[in-house]
């Protein structure tokens, strides 16, 4: 009798044992999966990250290849029907490519475009964003509020102007070491004057964009006439002049250019093309490229990088200098 207890016993803590070990097991089981899960996005972001890098560095040499082969053309007129290979030129045209199996869509536009506001620009820049709006007390208020700002922010002296913020007012916001007290380094800092976002909101993407690049150091200035392939509404009405229902109009002709690469000649109207002089048409020989992969995936980067064109043969010493340069 006492036999069978003990073996009735050690039967419970057997199967007491086994139970446990399945739990065990269950859960490291549950934790594999759960750690799988996550490991996953990380692993095809970093994936899409080398993809996209590498592609970038393919289109540089189809640029290349392109100003190689063909003479400069005028923005918005390429006729793309005529050739029997793509043509990678800066007017926002989407182009696909396959990179090692991968599908990866781009575009190209011009590094020159956007509101040029560098330390020698802004002042000409704020007066010609007032241009049309003169009856906008307002939205001149807030220009002539922001000039003021940019005047103290570059300049080194402690007097404030009138809306204007020196070191005591950027530390009442918690900006301390503001403001530089010498021209912009590179465009995002802006953000850090109040006023700038309002002005000049961010893109779709998050993006400083509407602002034109301020380059690094030693790498050359921007032509200040921007682009007209990446004009906004507001540009093409303080530019040229227009009002809302031609800027309209040239926006409209601007998206079928890039989605079905009709020229602006055939879908603008001839009056109002020929008040578009102030923007640019020409290549200013610096390119932005906006890179991602082909199919919508939610863990893929993407990737915007601007440099100066090079030749077939690459850069004269060899060395990419990039004056922006983005994966997000």
């Amino acid at each position: 009798m006492n036999r069978d207890r003990e073996n009735g016993s050690a039967l419970v803590a057997v199967l007491a044992l086994i139970f446990t070990a399945g739990l065990l097991t269950s859960a490291v089981l549950a934790l594999s999966r759960i750690g799988t899960f996550e490991v996953l996005p990380h692993v095809a972001r970093q994936r899409s990250m080398y993809v996209l890098e590498g592609a970038g560095n393919r289109v540089q040499y189809l640029l290349a290849a392109d100003r190689y082969l063909n003479d400069d053309v005028t923005l918005g007129e390429l006729d793309y029907s005529e050739f029997e290979y793509d043509r990678y030129v800066a007017d926002g045209v989407p182009h696909v490519i396959d990179y090692y199996g991968e599908t990866v869509e781009f575009v190209i536009t011009d590094a020159s475009g956007g509101f040029p506001m560098s330390a020698s620009a802004y002042t000409q820049t704020l007066n010609r964003m007032a241009s049309g709006f003169e009856d906008d007390s307002e939205w001149n208020d807030r220009l002539t509020a922001f000039r003021d700002k940019m005047d103290d922010y570059i300049d080194s002296d402690t007097d404030v102007k009138t809306d204007g913020m020196e070191s005591g007012e950027y530390e009442e916001l918690r900006l301390y070491n503001l403001p530089r007290n010498a021209a912009p380094q590179f465009r995002e800092e802006l953000l850090w004057i109040p006023g700038a976002r309002e002005l000049f909101p961010t893109d779709r993407n998050g993006r400083f964009t509407r602002v034109m690049i301020i380059p690094p150091e030693k790498m050359g200035d921007l032509p200040v006439k921007p682009s007209l392939m990446t004009a906004d509404e507001l540009m093409l009405r303080t530019y040229c002049g227009l009002d809302e229902d031609e800027a309209k109009e040239v926006l409209e002709s601007l998206r079928r250019l890039r989605t079905d690469k009709e020229l602006l000649s055939e879908t603008l109207d001839p009056l109002i093309a020929e008040r578009l002089s102030n923007l640019a048409v020409k290549e200013s020989g610096f390119y932005t490229v906006d890179i991602k992969l082909g199919e919508e995936k939610k863990s893929s980067a993407r990737l915007s990088f601007s440099f100066e064109g090079f030749s077939v043969g690459g850069p004269d010493d060899q060395i990419v200098r990039f004056l922006d340069w983005m994966m997000y």
